[in-house]
């Protein structure tokens, strides 16, 4: 019998969580494996006949958890959602899919997977992962745990979420074996629509600001998102006393609150006392967001204090106001190659947040920034987002590498150059990559040697014959 000493378990445990850090990879399990029937069936349902390409490769689904921060610095733990496309023999580029506003925490994506329960992660990751992307799904900080709140259009929130889910998803991928394993290359893809669209140009932001020599974005394609906060979409709230949702105007401003006053502020200094009363429990992730509405006067405006909405109205430099301009995402040039889409019929966000980001970026001094507008005919802020994505995509796959083993230059072909680098990197013995050593080693020995530079000119003669 192993005798184990209590106080060196507690130890070895104590130094588990102490040495963690945002990014670690908390746990993961396997949810799915989905064959191409399956996801025919679900792009044609999802797709309403807007027609998606065929499937090339069937999908293995994650659920995992993973350290990250809260606005004070201390860890947290978040949940995503992983999409991967089955391959042992082929390295992949990672999506990072940042989802619409969902407000019940039930419905996160690391919870309902790729179902019809969410027609807009099923189509993403049925049609991403199925085209050979690593599609992941942050869930965001708050959503799916019911012990926490979303900082819904609070920038910092999501760039953490998102670049702690990717540095997380690349361990897993040294943690999964046999058959299960997966491998990534050098491109990472940003996407989301709505509240996705501005998390996916905070995060963005993020990596391009402070994280540039960790991370190289391939493209990003943030659509229909509310990037002007402190502008367009101060000017929409106040001058549309109906909205399509409006539950979405007390979850910015309860949000912001809570993150920047702390979840002890009492509401009853902005919203009226019925309100500062309920709103608490209306946004604790088991109200729907029709649940919400129904539940909300037809001016959403008046849950705040008049003397609130007065000096919101008429002073830049009141508290929300000042929230807003903080989280508005016009400030800066992006660098990666960005495409902006946005549907001129939005009835939820006006898409002149997408013109003036445009307009904004090019006067910051971006030249990699493009606009496309979509027409009327393609509706809404709801049935827009299909027709957004499936533009987007197309750009994404221009993009798409995909590499096999023995492309040890990455260029898509294997050849006698290909021999050469590795010859020369296992007789150099240079420091590489994990993604290099992936390319090198041919023969699955999880080393690099002279049979895998044979195994290559096996190719390269094969190819050539």
């Amino acid at each position: 019998m192993i005798s184990i000493n209590r106080n060196a378990l507690l130890f070895l445990i104590s130094f588990s969580i102490i040495s963690s850090e945002p990014g670690d990879l908390v746990s993961f399990n396997y949810q799915d494996n989905i064959g191409l029937a399956t996801i025919e069936t679900g792009l044609i349902i999802a797709g309403g006949g807007l027609g998606f390409p065929t499937p090339a490769y069937t999908i293995s689904t994650y659920d995992i958890k993973y350290q990250s921060q809260n606005s004070n610095g201390t860890l947290d733990t978040l949940s995503g959602l992983v999409s991967i496309p089955n391959s042992a023999t082929l390295a992949f580029p990672i999506l990072s899919y940042q989802h619409g506003t969902g407000i019940l925490d039930e419905e996160a994506p690391s919870n309902i997977g790729l179902s019809l329960t969410n027609l807009e992660i099923l189509a993403v990751g049925f049609l991403g992962t199925s085209s050979g992307f690593i599609t992941i799904f942050p869930d965001y900080e708050g959503v799916g745990d019911p012990d926490s709140y979303h900082p819904y259009h609070v920038r910092d929130s999501y760039i953490r979420a998102v670049i702690h889910m990717i540095k997380a998803v690349k361990q897993l991928s040294e943690e999964l074996i046999g058959e299960e394993r997966f491998q990534y290359n050098n491109q990472l893809f940003l996407a989301g629509y709505s509240e996705g669209g501005y998390a996916t140009l905070a995060a963005q932001s993020g990596i391009e600001l402070n994280h540039n020599d960790e991370f190289n974005i391939t493209a990003s394609f943030p659509m229909a998102g509310a990037y002007d906060l402190s502008g367009t979409m101060v000017e929409y709230f106040l001058s549309e006393p109906v909205y399509e949702n409006p539950y979405y105007v007390p979850y910015v401003l309860t949000s912001h609150i809570w993150y920047y006053q702390g979840l002890d502020t009492d509401l009853n200094m902005y919203f009226e006392p019925y309100w500062a009363e309920n709103l608490t429990s209306l946004y604790d992730g088991t109200h729907s967001g029709s649940e919400i509405n129904n539940s909300l006067p037809d001016n959403v405006l008046d849950i705040l204090l008049d003397s609130v909405l007065i000096e919101f109205t008429n002073n830049e430099d009141q508290f929300l106001r000042q929230t807003l301009a903080e989280n508005t995402l016009l400030n800066w040039a992006p660098i990666s190659p960005t495409y902006l889409y946005h549907g001129v019929a939005d009835d939820q966000v006006p898409y002149q947040n997408s013109v003036i980001a445009f307009d904004n970026f090019q006067t910051n001094g971006a030249n990699n920034v493009y606009l496309e507008l979509l027409p009327e005919t393609t509706g809404g802020h709801t049935s827009s987002a299909i027709p957004c994505f499936l533009s987007a995509y197309s750009l994404m796959t221009d993009y798409q590498n995909i590499h096999q083993k023995g492309d040890i230059d990455e260029d898509g072909v294997i050849t006698l150059i290909d021999q050469a680098d590795l010859s020369a990197m296992i007789i150099n013995d240079f420091e590489i990559t994990r993604f290099q050593s992936w390319l090198g080693d041919c023969n699955y020995d999880e080393k690099s040697n002279v049979f895998d530079l044979l195994m290559i000119s096996d190719i390269v003669l094969m190819e050539e014959g």
